[in-house]
């Protein structure tokens, strides 16, 4: 997947070790010999950037060498940490770049973020790999968690439960090296969003995370427990546990509340909680409650965010219970507008909640067998 989205093969992305795994996970050998351990470390290094070059083209255009190029040399110019590989800018530098894909994840077709989030990723790789001063390894791990769970979450948007699962294993290991509690929560609470609009997921997995993630959060108000929270109270809607759902937002609501003034970048929390709010009134059919729900919502939301056709969708699946024929259509409109390149799998799970709304007679339309092979088909790139 990574070869596609950057236009190369495998091989030249990564190399040909001598042991691989089949689809089984089994190893294999390969026919091809291991390389001295320098001319290793050479063509690793070699690969590295190839990967840099062709992620950062994909989203630059034809000046990605360059930009490559003075990415190098502003990291050369740097003064190392006494003990360490990396400097104080080149970690800052990353945990600004965090910030940045978070932003470009919600409007950004998925191939694009990840491409963007190769590069980056591949320069901290090599620091993760040395020994580092115990506080230069908190900093470093706290940047590089961050970019993991954004690489984990596209893989989870693009249907890649392989990768995705690696990576957010990748994000557990790193944000709990960091010793980040908030962080931790935050980023289980993002696994637990991900997985959540994946219909192939066990809901009472992905619920223990979102527990998980409440627990690491504490007692004390933040912005990471009212999400995790939040996201407590959406799987439970989502399992038709609508009673438990609506009390777990109201305690998401109450505990946003008594949020201190300044929060930080985990403000962007006020956003997703009206989403939460849209999706769990919708699903348990409180039409008065829904509909102020997704008003409110969709003014938070650009038209090119990736959850404004979900907000949409909500509305569709309340009103499936008492026009299915106009839901259904409406439902069909939005999931077109949307392009192949810009199509996640929460998509999914989305409009197989509005089927599951429609009364039983409903479900045998033709519109409903238009919509599932609209939704469901192969709308890759």
């Amino acid at each position: 997947m990574l070869a596609l989205a950057f236009g190369l093969t495998e091989a030249e992305l990564f190399g040909q070790p001598g042991i691989s795994e089949n689809d089984s996970g089994e190893p294999r050998e390969r026919t091809l010999p291991v390389k001295a351990s320098t001319r290793d470390e050479d063509d690793e290094m070699k690969r590295r950037r190839l990967m840099r070059d062709a992620a950062v083209v994909a989203v630059g255009g034809a000046i990605g060498p360059t930009l490559t190029t003075l990415t190098d040399a502003w990291q050369a110019s740097q003064p190392r940490i006494s003990g360490a590989s990396v400097s104080r800018g080149m970690i800052d530098d990353w945990e600004d770049a965090a910030d940045a894909h978070a932003k470009a994840a919600r409007i950004e077709p998925p191939t694009v973020v990840l491409a963007a989030l190769a590069a980056d990723f591949a320069e901290m790789a090599p620091h993760l790999a040395r020994r580092q001063p115990d506080a230069v390894r908190r900093d470093l791990t706290h940047a590089a968690a961050r970019h993991a769970a954004l690489i984990a979450g596209k893989w989870t948007d693009m249907g890649n439960r392989r990768q995705a699962r690696r990576w957010w294993g990748t994000t557990r290991t790193l944000v709990d090296e960091s010793g980040d509690r908030l962080l931790a929560s935050w980023l289980r609470r993002r696994e637990a969003l991900h997985r959540a609009g994946d219909p192939a997921e066990d809901l009472a997995e992905v619920l223990s995370i979102a527990q998980e993630a409440r627990s690491l959060a504490g007692q004390r108000p933040s912005a990471p427990l009212v999400a995790a929270v939040a996201e407590e109270a959406m799987i439970f809607a989502a399992m038709d546990r609508h009673g438990e759902a609506v009390t777990a937002l109201r305690a998401a609501d109450d505990i946003f509340d008594r949020l201190p003034g300044a929060e930080g970048r985990f403000r962007s929390v006020e956003r997703e909680l009206r989403y939460g709010r849209s999706l769990i009134y919708s699903l348990a059919g409180h039409e008065r409650s829904a509909e102020e729900a997704q008003g409110s919502a969709e003014k938070l939301y650009s038209p090119g965010d990736q959850t404004l056709p979900r907000v949409r969708l909500h509305r569709t699946t309340l009103h499936a219970r008492t026009d299915p024929t106009e839901a259904v259509d409406e439902a069909f409109r939005i999931v077109a507008d949307i392009p192949p390149k810009r199509w996640l799998i929460r998509y999914v799970a989305d409009v197989q909640r509005v089927i599951k709304t429609l009364p039983e007679p409903a479900r045998a339309l033709p519109a409903v067998r238009e919509l599932r092979a609209l939704a469901f088909g192969d709308r890759s790139v």
